[in-house]
């Protein structure tokens, strides 16, 4: 009898073994190839997927090595009925429960969006594209929506303007309506009481900030400088003068970012953008400019100064005038220089 029981203990215990070997296997154990050029891979679920497409698309991306083991999992924890689409990073040497757990909560992993020169909405769009689902096509009918740009009494020229240039983290589903929300409130965060006391101060809008900032930033690389610069184009303003801006000419000409000075035929180009023979700003930024640049901006100092050029020393820094005859004089110093260095 004793015999009986102890076999029969045994063959408990080597059940209970077995067992505890295959739920530990099933759940735990690494089910996950290795990928040989990073740590992990990076897995997309696209909006409207299903338990078959998510399936297929581990197996054409090889990132599973036991795919029954893994759909046993899938059921019992029923995530064949909880599918989230979204972008997911698995890491190598990972089990079947911390993969399905991840997948059926939806706990993807953001991604990092920048936006740095940037001139227009069309590259904008196709800056982002890259690290979200939606498309350009969506973005840009979205960004031109004349009964959305109406609410926020905007243009297609100036909506540009809401998009503040900086880092953010966005899920990869992000649909082109969500983006622009989550980018309206940065921009509501961003405008404090503070900063539109101080445009209000300067006789501009938030939306006219942004595009003087454009203007500056395209002048001019020393941010100690921005303050000088504004207070020039706003003594142009307050005065009716033209702000003869080169850099919104060669915007005009869809040469911003090229290295080419601007000559006397660039300047009768017809177009909005060309501050020499339009007055006041053009109807829109002509990049998206830097948070400093904003702020520089709006710290615009009170001067005289109706006139500014390039130093001839090439420091990046400009040379201020007050007067026509003053300023042909730092243009003529400027000249001189180039010509000695034989820079055309």
């Amino acid at each position: 009898m004793k015999k009986k029981i102890t076999l029969l203990l045994l063959i408990v215990l080597i059940l209970a073994v077995s067992g505890f070997i295959f739920s530990y296997k099933l759940l735990f154990a690494d089910n996950v190839i290795d990928n040989n050029s990073k740590k992990q891979h990076v897995f997309f679920i696209h909006t409207g997927s299903t338990y078959d497409n998510v399936i297929a698309s581990l197996k054409e991306q090889h990132i599973i090595k036991n795919m029954e083991t893994f759909k046993i999992v899938c059921k019992k924890l029923h995530y064949d009925e909880r599918v989230k689409p979204g972008r997911y990073i698995i890491d190598n040497n990972t089990g079947n429960l911390f993969i399905v757990r991840k997948l059926r909560s939806g706990s993807q992993d953001p991604v990092k969006i920048t936006f740095n020169n940037i001139q227009n909405k069309e590259q904008l769009a196709e800056r982002i594209v890259v690290q979200i689902e939606a498309n350009k096509e969506e973005l840009l009918t979205a960004f031109n929506n004349q009964h959305f740009l109406d609410s926020l009494d905007l243009t297609e020229e100036n909506f540009p303007t809401i998009f503040l240039a900086n880092t953010y983290e966005f899920y990869w589903n992000t649909s082109a309506h969500q983006f622009i929300e989550r980018m309206l409130k940065e921009y509501n965060k961003f405008w404090t009481e503070k900063r539109r006391s101080k445009a209000q101060a300067i006789g501009l809008s938030p939306t006219d900030v942004t595009i003087l900032a454009s203007i500056i930033q395209k002048e001019s690389t020393h941010y100690d400088e921005y303050p000088v610069i504004a207070g020039v184009y706003l003594n142009r303003i307050k005065i009716g003068m033209p702000l003869q801006a080169d850099p919104t000419v060669l915007y005009a000409l869809k040469k911003l970012g090229v290295s080419r000075r601007v000559l006397n035929g660039d300047l009768k180009i017809q177009s909005p953008y060309n501050t020499y023979i339009n007055k006041g700003l053009p109807p829109g930024p002509i990049c998206l400019p830097e948070l400093q640049s904003i702020d520089e901006t709006l710290n615009a100092e009170e001067h005289n100064y109706l006139y500014f050029c390039a130093r001839e020393d090439f420091s990046g820094y400009s040379n201020f005038a007050e007067t026509w005859e003053q300023h042909l004089e730092n243009a003529r110093k400027y000249q001189k220089a180039l010509n000695e260095h034989n820079i055309h």
